[in-house]
């Protein structure tokens, strides 16, 4: 081979190898800049609350500042076996779900943010029309109480100490839906509601009256872990890091605005449900304690996690700290 040849070769081998260094150092920039696809699992409750405000927030577009491109998907069925199974990303499971299945659920995901209802702040009631002959709880004794399927959990654990606590007897439970709940007294469905905020506050804003409130606190644990932000271990760690990253700062970014602004919580949710924005309305509404991964109750978990061992459910297989991610777990 002449020299000038020689010297092409190398030419176009210096060129391939500036072409290589460019894809290997590029790349990495090149993903960095593209959002990140994640579906989070949504339902108007105040757990799911903060993927809205980091989408739908103007003001604060976290889901935006951080490069999620958010697609909310409404939640069908079990939110728990819908995270594990793919149908979302990320979603808000209670914490009753995770607690008495450690074993399995400790295994596959973990929580990074979570909502806690504060004794002093209690969301729960149960619920009579105007002029009820139900004046005292020993009165619910062969009535229909009413409950929404998403808190049968809270009904459950609640009526077993309740009922030997006040004497009940032959108590017809009623499982509602959500479109129910508003007409449930009008349409002669049940003679008494168990609802938590926002129901609570809207059903007492229609003229109704509150039998009894902050029952969670007195027949389960005073301080109730609610629900846990959470996502599957394997998609941290391998199915897509880097979105993973990008979603636990614009999640817990959500959970801190939310937790100084419990008037922001309280408007977005009534929104969600199409409610009146009106002060009294707004006034008679409360809102669940919001935290970040630093800030989740490890304490209350396990005193939730020692209750339900103590009724039967459940077991302390697994340490509260194990559900929880670590922050190492997000490091770049």
């Amino acid at each position: 081979m002449n020299i000038k040849g020689t010297e092409r070769l190398l030419t176009i081998l210096i060129l391939l190898a500036v072409l290589c260094l460019l894809l290997v150092v590029g790349y990495p920039i090149y993903k960095e800049s593209l959002p990140s696809k994640v579906r989070f699992g949504v339902d108007k409750s105040y757990n799911t609350l903060p993927f809205y405000v980091a989408l739908l927030d103007t003001t604060r577009n976290y889901f935006a500042l951080e490069k999620v491109e958010a697609e909310l998907v409404d939640i069908e069925g079990d939110p728990l076996e819908g995270i594990k199974n793919g149908a979302y990303d990320v979603a808000v499971v209670p914490w009753y779900w995770l607690i008495i299945s450690p074993a399995t659920n400790g295994d596959t995901l973990k929580a990074f943010g979570s909502t806690e209802i504060k004794s002093g702040r209690s969301l729960d009631a149960i619920i009579v029309p105007p002029k009820s002959r139900i004046t005292r709880l020993r009165d619910l004794s062969g009535k229909r109480l009413g409950y929404l399927s998403s808190d049968e959990y809270f009904i459950n654990l609640i009526m077993v100490k309740m009922t030997e606590d006040v004497n009940l007897r032959n108590v017809k439970y009623v499982r509602l839906e959500a479109e129910e709940v508003t007409t449930a007294f009008d349409d002669d469905k049940v003679d008494a509601l168990f609802v938590l905020d926002p129901y609570r506050a809207h059903m007492l804003y229609l003229g109704n009256t509150a039998l009894a409130e902050g029952l969670a606190a007195t027949y389960i644990i005073p301080n109730i872990p609610y629900g846990a932000v959470v996502m599957r271990k394997s998609y941290v760690a391998s199915e897509n890091r880097l979105a993973a990253i990008r979603v636990k700062t614009a999640v817990e970014a959500a959970l801190s605005y939310l937790a100084r602004n419990p008037e922001v919580a309280k408007r977005f949710i009534m929104k969600l449900n199409g409610l009146p924005e009106e002060s009294e309305l707004i006034m008679n509404m409360r809102a669940p304690e919001y935290e970040r991964l630093a800030e989740i109750g490890v304490k209350s978990i396990e005193n939730f996690q020692t209750d339900l061992v103590k009724r039967g459910i459940g077991t302390c297989g697994i340490k509260p700290m194990e559900f929880l991610f670590q922050r190492s777990d997000f490091v770049r």
